[in-house]
C-alpha cells in the first residue's frame, strides 16, 4: 500500500509516518521502478505499535529499543522494560494527585486571614514536598534480582535474613492465609511477593492474585512458577493500581525494608486500593528488638522493623479495626485490619 493509504488505515499524518522513517523505526521496501515506498501488512503492524507505544508516553529512542527486541523475541526484556514504564507512569500518577490535593488544601484556605494564609499555604507545600521525598527515597539496597537466582535453585526460606528457616516459614505463611481466608470472586494484592511464597497460598480456586515486586527478576521467576498469578513492577511506596481495587492487600517479610517515615505512607498506600471493608495483612518480624535481630540474621540498623502497636493505631485512625495475632516463630506477628464500614 501508499503511504497515503497507511496514514488513512492507522489515522496518521503521512508527515509522522516519514518521521518514523527517518528516526529508522519504518523501513519500507521501495518499488524497483519508481522509488515510490511500497507498505506491507508487517509494516502496517509495526507502525500500530509504534503508535500504541507512543501513546503510553514511551520515548523513540526506547522505541527503538523495544522493537528491536521485540524482533529478537527477547520478550523478557520487553516486558520489563513495558512494566517498568507503566511504573513510572503511576509514580507520575501519584505526585499528580498530591499536588491537585495540595491546590485543592490551598484554595480551600483562601478566605483565611491574610497574615495566616502564607503560613498555612507553606506547610501544605512542605507536607507534600516532604511526601515525595519519603516516595522517592525508595531503593533495592539488597540487589533481589541476584537473589533471585539462589532462591529459585535452593528456594527462599532460610537462604537469606529476609525470611525464617524452614519448616517455620511454610507455618507462618499457611497461619496467615487462614486468617486473610480468601473468598471466590475475590481479588487479592501480595506487596513484595518475591517468587511468590505467600500469595501461592492464597490463590485459592475463584480468586484472581496480583504479585507486586521491585525486582523484575523476582517477577519472572514467580511467573514460571505461578502462572495464574498476574504481576506488575512496584514497590509498597508507590502501588501500581488505581484506588478500591482489591477486597485484600498483604505483604510477608517486605515491611521491614521500610525506614519509619517510610512506613506510613506504605500504609496509605496499601489502604488507598482496597475496597471498602477490605482487609489488610502484615506479616513480619516485629517488637522484640533483642530476638527479633538474632532470628533474622540482621543488626540493629540494617533492617527497621515495626511496632504492631504502632501499627494497630495507625490503622485506627484511618478506619479500620485490627489486631496482631503471633505466629509460629518468635516475633513474628500478623497485624490483620479490617475497614470498618461508614
Amino acid at each position: 500500500m501508499k503511504i497515503q493509504e497507511l496514514a488513512r488505515r492507522l489515522n496518521v499524518s503521512t508527515r509522522a509516518i516519514r518521521f518514523y522513517e527517518e528516526k529508522g523505526l519504518l523501513s519500507p521496501a521501495k518499488h524497483p521502478d519508481n522509488g515510490y515506498r511500497r507498505f506491507t501488512e508487517e509494516d502496517a503492524w509495526r507502525l500500530q505499535t509504534i503508535l500504541a507505544l507512543r501513546e503510553a508516553g514511551i520515548a523513540v529512542d526506547d522505541i527503538r529499543t523495544v522493537l528491536e527486541r521485540t524482533d529478537r523475541a527477547e520478550t523478557d526484556e520487553v516486558r520489563r522494560y513495558l512494566e517498568l514504564q507503566r511504573s513510572a507512569l503511576y509514580g507520575q500518577w501519584l505526585e499528580l494527585r498530591e499536588t491537585l490535593a495540595l491546590l485543592d488544601g490551598m484554595i480551600e484556605r483562601t478566605e483565611d486571614e491574610p497574615e495566616s494564609l502564607r503560613d498555612r499555604w507553606h506547610a501544605l507545600a512542605e507536607r507534600a514536598k516532604a511526601s515525595k521525598a519519603i516516595r522517592d527515597s525508595w531503593a533495592d539496597l539488597w540487589n533481589f534480582d541476584a537473589l533471585s537466582e539462589q532462591w529459585a535453585l535452593n528456594g527462599s526460606a532460610g537462604l537469606t535474613p529476609h525470611v525464617p528457616a524452614e519448616p517455620a516459614y511454610s507455618r507462618i505463611l499457611a497461619q496467615a492465609a487462614e486468617r486473610v481466608a480468601p473468598q471466590h470472586g475475590e481479588w487479592g494484592l501480595d506487596i513484595g511477593t518475591g517468587t511468590g511464597g505467600f500469595a501461592s497460598r492464597l490463590l485459592t480456586s475463584g480468586v484472581r492474585m496480583v504479585g507486586i515486586d521491585q525486582s523484575a527478576e523476582m517477577l519472572r521467576r514467580c511467573r514460571m512458577q505461578l502462572p495464574a498469578l498476574e504481576t506488575r513492577i512496584g514497590n509498597l511506596l508507590s502501588v501500581p493500581s488505581f484506588d478500591g481495587q482489591f477486597e485484600f492487600v498483604v505483604t510477608s517479610f517486605a515491611f521491614h525494608h521500610l525506614t519509619e517515615a517510610q512506613q506510613p505512607l506504605a500504609l496509605a498506600e496499601m489502604a488507598r486500593v482496597l475496597k471498602a471493608k477490605g482487609r489488610i495483612a502484615i506479616v513480619d518480624w516485629m517488637d522484640a528488638p533483642d530476638d527479633l535481630y538474632a532470628a533474622s540474621g540482621t543488626a540493629p540498623g540494617e533492617e527497621h522493623y515495626a511496632e504492631s502497636q504502632r501499627l494497630i493505631a495507625w490503622f485506627q485512625t484511618h478506619g479500620f479495626r485490627a489486631e496482631t495475632v503471633s505466629l509460629d516463630e518468635a516475633s513474628v506477628c500478623l497485624v490483620l485490619a479490617v475497614r470498618a464500614p461508614l
